[in-house]
This record gives structure tokens, sequence and C-alpha cells, in this order.
């Protein structure tokens, strides 16, 4: 009799321990919510557990936009084997353009997180898609005609630099108008690695994580038309807004959020 007790009891606790590890693991068991911040701006993510291997997010993140405004040189529709590829005046000085560009970053995010440890270490390895816009930034300039001739206004092309791109000069009363725009793929893999759970094994946890993002090279448009490349005419394309623009084909993510249990 005592041994049929101590056999059914024994049964239980292994039926009960088994329920156990079946609500921490389960598919669905448990929602969480996570907020941080990071190279992506502001981020606020629901995430739910899938094994003690594996978890999924989805999340929203938001950039603040900012602007930056530098001065670009006027020049002619170049030719390659030209001698004079920029256009002077004034004693050889560059035709000043202020040009403007505003940055804006809003990304939807659906990741996978691996954890290759199980429940017995929290590092982790993630794989997933950011979906956004594909304009990431506009570029506006403009400056007065004085100075530069009658003739050169009205037969030539003129264009300043964007980067490592030619952007098109308008003529619009008397002013010379430059507007273009940034873009990049709308859909970007990710790779990234770090520590922590979506789904903390406690109410609340921290996470950290590093990765990329691959939003595919830089393009500038010009009234709905991609704009040719300086290299192609052999000018110069080395800047600082050559090397801003290539920063975002390969986006460093960084992130540290705040990790709790809706249940």
């Amino acid at each position: 009799m005592i041994k049929k007790f101590i056999v059914s009891g024994f049964a239980m606790l292994m039926s009960l321990t088994s329920a156990m590890a079946q609500e921490e693991t389960g598919v669905g068991n448990h929602l969480a919510w996570g907020v941080g911040f990071g190279t992506e701006g502001f981020n606020v993510s629901i995430a739910t557990d899938m094994t003690q291997y594996a978890e999924l997010e989805f999340g929203v993140n938001y950039a603040p936009g900012f602007s930056k405004t530098s001065n670009g040189g006027v020049f002619y529709n170049p030719q390659a084997g030209e001698k004079r590829p920029y256009l002077h005046y004034d004693n050889n000085k560059d035709v000043a353009v202020d040009v403007k560009t505003s940055i804006n970053r809003a990304t939807l995010d659906f990741k996978g997180s691996f954890y290759p440890f199980g429940e017995q270490n929290d590092l982790f390895i993630a794989a997933g898609i950011s979906f956004a816009s594909k304009e990431i930034a506009t570029i506006k300039g403009s400056c007065t005609s004085n100075g530069i001739s009658s003739d050169i206004i009205s037969n030539e092309d003129l264009f300043i630099r964007a980067g490592k791109f030619m952007l098109p000069i308008d003529k619009k009363n008397g002013e010379l108008v430059a507007n273009g725009s940034c873009q990049v793929n709308s859909v970007r893999p990710y790779v990234g690695l770090g520590y922590g759970r979506l789904v903390p094994k406690n109410n609340l946890g921290f996470r950290v994580e590093a990765g990329c993002q691959f939003s595919g090279n830089v393009k500038v448009f010009h009234n709905d038309k991609e704009v040719e490349l300086l290299s192609k005419y052999k000018i110069s394309d080395d800047s600082t807004p050559k090397k801003f623009m290539d920063f975002f084909s390969v986006y460093p993510v960084l992130k540290v959020s705040l990790r709790g249990k809706f249940f």
C-alpha cells in the first residue's frame, strides 16, 4: 500500500514537472514587451516564446529626424577629359550652394532570436527582416544666379556634388534650385547577436544586441530619375557626404532594452 502511494506520488510529481516544463517552453505560452534605444532610435516591441531555443519579436523603431547643411560648388555638365569641369567666377571662387539634407528613419522589425545553449545560457543569434520607406533622406539646396553669366544659365546643364552623385540643378526665377531623394531598399535583412531573453525568465530583464542591417547601395533620384555618379566623369567623390551615404548601406545596430512579461 505504501509502495503504491509512493509510486503514485512520484508519478504525480513527474506529471506536474512535465506540465511546468511545457508551460515554460511551449509555443506562445508567454507574451512579453520591450522598450529600448540605440542606433535605430527608440524601440518598442512585443515577443513570444517558441521553445527554450527560439523566440519571435515584432518591433517598431523610430529615430527623430535631423538635418545637415553644407556647401556645394556648381559645375557644368562634365565631359570625360574636359580640363575645367568646375564653374568658377569672381576671382575663381566657387558658386556656393547651401545644401540641406534631412534624415528620418522609421522601421518595422520581424526577427527571430535563437539560443544555442537553451535555458542554460541567454546568449543568442538574431536574424530577421526590417521594413521601411525607400527614402532615407531628402536633399534641398538653392542659390541666386548672381555672378554666373546669362549664357551659362541659358545653355548649360548645371550640377552640384551630392556625395558621390551629380545632382542636377533646376533654374527657377533667377535661382538655382537642387532637389533630390536618397533611397535604399525598403526590405532590409538583419543579423545580430547579443545577450538576454526577449521573454525574460523573471518578470523583468535586460537585453543587449549588436548587429547589421543591410540596406543596399544608396541611390539619389531627381524628379524620379536616378542621377549619375561623379566617378563616371572622372570627378573625385572622396567627400564627407559620400562617406555618410555609404554608412547607410550596411547600417550598424546597437540596442539596449528593458524586457517584461504580460503573462
